[in-house]
């Protein structure tokens, strides 16, 4: 990876930052969509039902235009930078949002950006139509798919594990390596006309995963949306938009945390004091933003940086900024749920729903960064 040029890494990135008046639309729209739909409350019913529809409001979404937000205005939608768009992720952490913005429209996306058919594809994601998710691909997991190219079929080998929103998709993009190569193959197919075997199941935090067993599994040539160094380029240019948008939604949860905390410091009383007023809790909290401050600061750096930076200083970026974002998001959550005393463990309070969500992001990001940064001398 670390031999692409710069230019390769930065093909599809957004040219310009939006400007504050429409930045400013964006951020109460998206405010508003959370206060009409997903009110505590109203979420934790949701996910409650023995079948989740993560699909319920991504019309809206798309009504509201914020799946065109990773895309310039020639591809038909709002031109967004990478900071705008981990902006907008931490602005939809705010109520734990349940559809794939990130993994459709900006990790898939960003694949579907690089093909020869683009425009068409694109049209569709814009408008809330079809859900693309781009399987395998991640620099930093273990599992990875090998493709063989047999007359006019390519035949898959392999297996991979926790892909979020598998099941709930309408295309795959699936990322293999050719078995002689090693080179990168992308393949686009809808799923329901592929022979493979699917486990599915909730994560931690109610959101929805599977995993995918891949033998033999004969796949029209046909398929074929990246190959080579195409496909080298777009799989690094995703999982960078990954770390970001991963690391900025971990932000958003941590605000959240923060925000929530400290309203219950203030109204919680203990021996006639609100506990806002112990000195012992005071310097903790202030641990917590401390830590929440550290991680905003290197995962904007990050998003500014995909659009201007050098290979070497994105994929360190990536690296540092995972490792900031972990290890805040383990400080922030726990501390939270401690000085929530026992009900910050209950299902009826935000606060464990917000930990859950931090665990499993947490997760996602190790399986995203790369494994194997070159540290600075």
């Amino acid at each position: 990876m670390s031999t692409l040029t710069h230019s390769k890494v930065c093909e599809f990135a957004m040219s310009t930052a939006l400007d504050s008046e429409t930045k400013s639309i964006i951020d109460a729209t998206l405010l508003r969509f959370i206060d009409d739909f997903y009110e505590f409350t109203g979420r934790r019913e949701h996910l409650s039902a023995s079948t989740v529809d993560y699909r319920r409001y991504w019309q809206k979404l798309a009504e509201l235009g914020v799946l065109g937000m990773p895309f310039t205005e020639e591809q038909g939608g709002l031109g967004g930078y990478a900071l705008d768009i981990a902006d907008a992720v931490s602005r939809m952490a705010k109520g734990l949002v349940l559809e794939p913005f990130v993994e459709a429209a900006v990790i898939a996306g960003s694949i579907l950006a690089a093909g020869i058919d683009a425009q068409a594809r694109l049209d569709e994601l814009i408008g809330g139509e079809v859900i693309d998710i781009l399987l395998g691909g991640r620099l930093g997991s273990e599992d990875r798919l090998q493709v063989t190219l047999s007359g006019s079929m390519y035949r898959l080998n392999g297996t991979l594990r926790v892909q979020p929103y598998a099941a709930h998709a309408d295309f795959w993009l699936i990322a293999a390596y050719d078995a002689s190569s090693g080179e990168p193959i992308i393949l686009r197919l809808a799923h329901d006309g592929v022979d493979v075997q699917v486990h599915s199941y909730r994560l931690l935090d109610g959101r929805h995963a599977s995993d995918l067993n891949f033998t033999d599994t004969a796949v029209a040539a046909s398929s074929l949306w990246l190959q080579g160094p195409a496909a080298r380029a777009a799989l690094l240019r995703a999982n960078r938009l990954a770390v970001s948008c991963l690391c900025a939604d971990a932000v958003g949860v941590m605000a959240l945390l923060l925000s929530d905390t400290a309203e219950y410091l203030r109204t919680r009383k203990q021996f006639g004091m609100p506990l806002s007023s112990f000195q012992a809790l005071q310097h903790r909290y202030a641990d917590m933003q401390i830590a929440y401050l550290e991680s905003r600061a290197i995962t904007r750096k990050l998003a500014l940086n995909l659009g201007t930076g050098s290979v070497a200083e994105q994929r360190w970026l990536s690296f540092a900024a995972s490792s900031v974002v972990e290890r805040a998001a383990v400080l922030v959550g726990h501390e939270a749920i401690q000085m929530h005393g026992g009900m910050g463990v209950t299902d009826e309070l935000v606060v464990s729903h917000c930990n859950s969500r931090l665990v499993v992001l947490v997760r996602q990001l190790q399986n995203w960064c790369e494994a194997d940064v070159e540290l600075p001398e």
